[in-house]
């Protein structure tokens, strides 16, 4: 078992925002970049992962398909959505409607938002013998691909959406954690940052 080190936006943020290299021919080292990623997804509370997030700079990534429901909720047997490996994919179609909805990463901690992707997007990729596979997928799988095919191409979920749509998860008085409106945050941090002129109330 391989598990890496999920690379983070605070420190890696260059690396992150470059774009991955495709896999010239599936090698002894690529089969185990793929079985670093799988073991890598299965050792976190991730659904998917690209190479770039632990450091290599090809077109990778894994995704477990099934994982949601179409509701967005977790299936009854996670356990069984093993992470499927796509190298050198290729998007081929995407649906026009859109679906605006969840979006995080474990290279970005701390913070989630909204944004807007295809409700459906087929995929070219090839497996780690090599086979080439084409098949379209919808809803939360569709997302979460969309999601990671970013990754290969250094974008990264808040390029996809306007400040009011991003949240940052926030300790309550109470110890539970939730999401709060970014910009209120920063408003609420500049507030308490900023000093009072005297005779102010």
């Amino acid at each position: 078992m391989a598990v890496k080190k999920i690379l983070t936006i605070n420190r890696h943020e260059k690396l992150l925002r470059s774009k991955s290299e495709p896999v010239r021919k599936i090698t002894k080292q690529v089969k185990q970049l793929a079985e670093d990623i799988r073991d890598t997804i299965m050792a976190n509370p991730a659904v998917g992962l690209a190479a770039v997030q632990i450091g290599v700079l090809q077109r990778v990534f894994g995704a477990r398909i099934g994982y949601y429901t179409p509701e967005g909720e977790v299936c009854e047997q996670p356990q069984q959505a093993l992470p499927q490996i796509f190298i050198n994919p290729e998007i081929v179609a995407v649906s026009e409607e859109t679906v605006r909805d969840f979006d995080a990463c474990m290279s970005i901690p701390g913070m989630m938002g909204y944004t807007q992707r295809a409700k459906s997007v087929t995929l070219r990729w090839l497996d780690e013998q090599g086979a080439r596979h084409e098949e379209t997928f919808s809803g939360w799988d569709a997302r979460m691909l969309l999601h990671e095919y970013d990754h290969l191409e250094g974008v990264l979920f808040l390029d996809r959406l306007p400040l009011e749509d991003l949240y940052v998860y926030v300790r309550g008085e109470d110890g539970k954690t939730r999401p709060m409106p970014y910009l209120e945050v920063m408003r609420e941090a500049e507030a308490k940052a900023t000093p009072k002129l005297s005779g102010e109330a």
